[in-house]
């Protein structure tokens, strides 16, 4: 009879084992807080880009009404309602100025609530359940140059949904003929 002879080179052992057990857990306990803080970041980012997009969408509403210069005088849109679920109902302010109250506190036809896709859940002082953005503008007159500036400014209802107050401004004159 032969005697075999083991190699102790081949295989792995259970030491071996082990070792490479505790490196994959170092290494996935230093991974794991990088990754949850990418997740949350980039939901707080959603949030705030949607923020800034229905700041800009209002204020395309708002710059969308008519403002226009005639022979007869300026002509501008004062019984449009922005917040309604059609963006331009009937019976609202249009482009009457509001001075900066519409800013500093939610009024009836200067207020809107949308969801976390944007999409709008109602108007008024009260925010709806599903609301995850308040969304309120203003217009100022600028004097006698019959321009006015318009204001928007959305804020998130929660952590969750974002962090940041989103502004959009602009000036609207009226175009057309001169008198």
């Amino acid at each position: 009879m032969s005697a075999r002879v083991l190699h102790p080179t081949r295989g792995s052992s259970l030491m071996e084992a082990v070792v490479a057990a505790g490196l994959l857990a170092t290494v996935l306990t230093a991974i794991l807080p990088l990754v949850t803080a990418s997740v949350s970041g980039t939901a707080a980012l959603r949030g705030d880009l949607m923020a800034a997009h229905l700041a800009r969408q209002r204020l395309a509403h708002l710059q969308a009404l008519t403002h226009v210069r005639t022979p007869a005088g300026v002509l501008i849109d004062q019984m449009s309602r922005l917040d309604d679920a059609s963006p331009f109902g009937v019976g609202g302010p249009g482009l009457t100025a509001s001075g900066l109250g519409p800013l500093q506190a939610s009024a009836p036809l200067w207020v809107d609530w949308l969801d976390a896709h944007g999409a709008w859940q109602g108007g008024g002082t009260v925010p709806p359940a599903r609301a995850r953005y308040r969304r309120r503008w203003a217009i100022l007159a600028s004097g006698q140059d019959t321009c006015v500036r318009l204001w928007v400014e959305v804020v998130p209802l929660g952590p969750s949904v974002g962090h940041r107050t989103s502004l959009a401004g602009g000036i609207q004159c009226p175009w057309g003929a001169t008198p």
